[in-house]
């Protein structure tokens, strides 16, 4: 708990990047406290020329003074007696310059604390010593034996920094110890050449046709050691793409000595590694800074390869932004997010007007405004109470229901200058940020949203107000005007949980606009292929399911965000955006049947469909979509698709990561899902059973064609083949019969029909449509088992589900290859279900092989015919395989 609590109250002192590796060896030491008896000249029991923090909240009985009996390194150390209140002690200002980065190292020593934490931190000052930056260490507490190491760094001053400060702080939030020991010692600053990669949105987003300019900026190097820059591009996959290495010389005469190098002329230097024009994708840069042959400093960037898009001024898809912070690169941030699809962001805007920085409510306010014109609806979140709100809840805090469930008069105070400031530019607002789980399940939830909604109406209109639920409470079914409900699931709902969830969701009647917030897999559990695969896929599933808004959860969390503080994109900010371009408006229109069976769902915007397709299996999908489609990975690169010269057909590689399909012929994508039987689907009898095509017209004008049907050896189709004319709209009906043999299988059956359409060119299109063999009112099962003494199980289940109910009698003969068939009846069966089994020898022998099972019935024209192979349940003997479970599914449908 103290960690949370301290990072609510050192919010605005976050910490630099830890040091790794030896990095603090590599440093140069500009200033070092070890408490010993030479930095106590004049014998107070306190650091020389350090001061004390004083003032309300600071209390002057907290004990601060040098301990002469303990040290880390020494004798000697900096002691705290922990006594209920804070307490803070600074040194004196050490000069200091901006061409370097800084590296801190300290000890801290806890004994008994629970609730109080050590921190130390650094400040750096201007030339008037006020202080411009502020780095805070984390936080120890409790009872460590040994002493605790502490690091910052590298740190890297702004340009007017002239003075470094170092703190020892204790601290607490709500709660405090009353007593304790803290011990700070060998507090140790040393300086480093400076490295930074300069960062802006066109380096960050890069245009396909354009140059690639990566610029180094290189500072504080020593002329007394020998530097090189060493540079290299990397891909998603981390494949080397691409390296650079350049010797930086600070001496004249040593500059033909060496190759490849260049002459800094003075201590600040910048240097551009251009690259040619990239292919689409997600790059990293890698720069190290080697100093004498060995690394001193190393620093990353990102940029994306895209194609530069005009934002759409309508869409599903949206950000969460969840904690707001100086840092953000709020600029930047409305040109990024118009290049990642979305036209919804949230914005935590509480505690905006509790910022230092007088500019940024201001700042806050312009991002707003551009946010809008660029087709972006800013959503205000209000998920972070003033701190002087919240400590009136102390223990009882659950959640800002809290605050909104009291009267107005309580919290209306808090945020009448939110209101007044952002009203003008934010329309909706959520009570809580999408962790907040204190309205789920409130009583007079819809009184309380009403209470809210009617205080923001009396300063802006048209207001809407929502909060944050979850998929495992029952959905609010009572909605109220200008309401919606922001669903969020920690547990990382798969693909396939999600559709349950949100099909769930469309039967619940009424309710308020559902929007779906989905948290991306954590960077340090999957590789980068699995997060971006599962977050495209949960895309689309939110989107063909019909979800109002789609957000991205915390796009700059450390672990799942689509961001980096500085505005650079993340691995699965390219799988964001490629999915949410490709789908941002469009309307879903449904799914093809293609001949493997891959999942694809198909959408519309304005004149082009977009299909998304994937199997969890490798296979090929040969089908027709037109003449300009456009093919990408979920990272948007681009994928070549081989076409047959004849029918144009383009064969489809597909694989568990999806591919985008754009550009696609519409009038085609509508034909082929347009075009069904009119029943599909026949009882498991010998004999004929009529059908019809049916179809529509999808083109824009009227066309003439000819259909033929494709149908499993063996069945009989009288017609098979159509000639029709059809106008622009119209619908078609092409009767035919047919036959089914006494061999049929039940279940499922891939039946094709190609049409060769005649409209201001010619196309051809194979449709495929699944035929169903049974109804399912009776039911075939079978597993196989292999026993002890290589004996081959073979259970035989038929389910009489008939309504009106029949009684059966079956004659069940099982062929096995190069043997007697083996026969069992079945007799008065009634609803339920019949048992037989087979045994044969040897199944070792029969592993691999198919099997037919053959049940006629007796007095009656049923024929349930049912093919499997031996053996693809044996690793579960207890089970029905998949590909049975698979045909059981399908012979079940009525």
């Amino acid at each position: 708990m103290i960690l949370s609590s301290l990072a609510t109250c050192y919010l605005a002192l976050l910490a630099g990047l830890p040091v790794e590796g030896n990095l603090v060896e590599d440093t140069l030491p500009i200033l070092s406290y070890s408490f010993e008896t030479r930095q106590d000249q004049d014998f107070d029991d306190l650091p020389d020329d350090w001061s004390r923090r004083k003032g309300p909240g600071y209390p002057q009985y907290v004990d601060v003074r040098i301990d002469r009996n303990l040290g880390h390194s020494g004798q000697q150390s900096l002691h705290f007696a922990v006594n209920g209140g804070h307490a803070t002690i600074y040194s004196p200002p050490e000069k200091i310059d901006a061409d370097h980065a800084y590296v801190f190292r300290g000890y801290v020593k806890t004994q008994r604390l629970l609730h109080d934490a050590a921190l130390i931190s650094i400040s750096f000052l201007d030339h008037k010593r006020q202080r411009v930056q502020h780095f805070v260490s984390q936080p120890v507490s409790g009872t460590h034996k040994d002493w605790v190491e502490v690091t910052l760094g590298p740190l890297t001053p702004q340009a007017n920094v002239r003075f470094i400060v170092l703190g020892c702080h204790v601290a607490h939030n709500d709660q405090k110890d009353i007593s304790g020991d803290i011990w700070f010692d060998d507090l140790w600053v040393g300086s480093l050449p400076q490295l930074d990669i300069l960062n802006n949105y066109h380096r960050h987003f890069v245009d396909h046709s354009a140059e690639i300019r990566v610029s180094s900026r290189i500072s504080g190097l020593n002329p007394d050691n020998q530097y090189r820059l060493d540079l290299e591009l990397v891909d998603n996959s981390n494949r080397h793409i691409a390296d650079s290495s350049l010797a930086l010389v600070t001496k004249p005469e040593d500059l033909k000595a060496v190759e490849h190098s260049r002459l800094l002329d003075g201590n600040n230097h910048t240097e551009v590694w251009r690259l040619q024009p990239m292919e689409y994708g997600f790059y990293e840069v890698r720069s190290k800074l080697i100093r004498d042959q060995k690394s001193i400093l190393e620093k990353k960037t990102t940029f994306a390869v895209i194609d530069l898009v005009n934002p759409r001024a309508t869409g599903e898809f949206g950000w969460t932004i969840s904690e707001e912070s100086e840092n953000l690169a709020v600029k930047e941030l409305p040109e990024i997010a118009a290049q990642a699809g979305i036209n919804w962001i949230k914005y935590p805007l509480w505690n905006v007007m509790e910022s230092d920085d007088i500019h940024r409510t201001s700042q806050v306010a312009e991002m707003l405004d551009q946010f809008t014109n660029r087709g972006i609806t800013p959503v205000g979140l209000l998920n972070h109470p003033p701190k002087k709100l919240r400590s009136q809840f102390a223990k009882d805090w659950l959640g800002v229901s809290g605050i909104f469930t009291m009267p107005s008069s309580f919290w209306s105070p808090s945020l009448e200058e939110v209101f007044a400031r952002y009203t003008s530019l934010v329309n909706y607002w959520q009570l809580g940020g999408d962790d907040d789980n204190s309205f789920i399940g409130l009583q007079n939830l819809n009184e309380t949203l009403k209470k809210v909604k009617s205080q923001l109406d009396l300063i802006g209109r048209d207001t809407h107000v929502g909060i944050h639920w979850d998929w495992k409470t029952p959905l609010p079914t009572d909605s109220m005007p200008q309401s919606f409900v922001s669903i969020n699931n920690a547990e990382r709902l798969s693909a396939v949980e999600l559709a349950r969830e949100l099909q769930n969701a469309r039967l619940s009647p009424g309710g308020s606009p559902r929007w779906v917030t989905l948290t991306p897999l954590p960077k340090d559990e999957y590789s980068a292929e699995a997060r971006g695969i599962d977050l495209a896929k949960r895309m689309v599933t939110a989107k063909y399911l019909g979800a109002d808004v789609i957000f991205a959860s915390s796009v700059f969390h450390e672990q799942h965000g689509l961001l980096n503080r500085n505005g650079s994109p993340t691995l699965l900010f390219l799988p964001w955006r490629t999915v949410a371009i490709a789908l941002q408006g469009a309307r879903y229109q449904g799914a093809f049947n293609m001949p493997n069976k891959s999942t694809n769902h198909v959408f519309m915007r304005d004149d082009e469909a977009i299909v998304v397709v994937w199997n969890d299996e490798p296979t090929e999908e040969v089908i027709y979509l037109g003449e300009d489609v456009v093919a990408t990975d979920i990272w948007g690169r681009r994928i070549s698709l081989e076409r047959d010269a004849n029918t144009h057909r383009h064969t489809l590689r597909v694989g568990s990561s999806p591919m985008i399909l754009r550009k696609c012929n519409q009038q085609i994508a509508n034909w082929r899902l347009a075009a069904q039987f009119e029943i599909g689907k026949s009882r498991s009898e010998y004999g004929g059973h009529p059908d019809a095509v049916l179809g529509k017209n999808t083109f824009l004008q009227s066309v003439r064609g000819k259909a033929v049907l494709n149908v499993p050896r063996g069945w009989e189709v009288e017609p098979q083949e159509w000639v029709f004319d059809t106008g622009a709209g119209e619908k078609y009906r092409l009767e035919t019969f047919m036959t089914l043999p006494s061999n049929a299988s039940l279940g499922r059956k891939d039946v094709s029909i190609d049409f060769d359409i005649f409209a201001e060119r010619k196309y051809s299109i194979r449709v495929h449509r699944p035929y169903h063999v049974g109804l399912g009112d009776i039911m075939v099962q079978v597993n196989d088992k292999k026993l002890k003494g290589n004996v081959l199980e073979i259970e035989q289940v038929i389910v009489n589900n008939t309504s009106p109910l029949e009684t059966l009698q079956f004659r069940c003969s099982l062929f096995i290859p190069n043997m007697k068939r083996m026969q069992r009846f079945i007799t008065e069966l009634k609803h339920g279900q019949d048992r037989k089994l087979y045994y044969i020898p040897n199944a070792d022998a029969l592993k691999g092989k198919e099997l037919w099972l053959r049940a006629e019935q007796v007095n009656g024209r049923r024929i349930l015919n049912y093919r499997w192979t031996v053996g693809e349940n044996w690793d579960k003997p207890d089970t029905i395989s998949r590909k049975q479970r698979r045909t059981e599914n399908a012979i079940s449908v009525r």
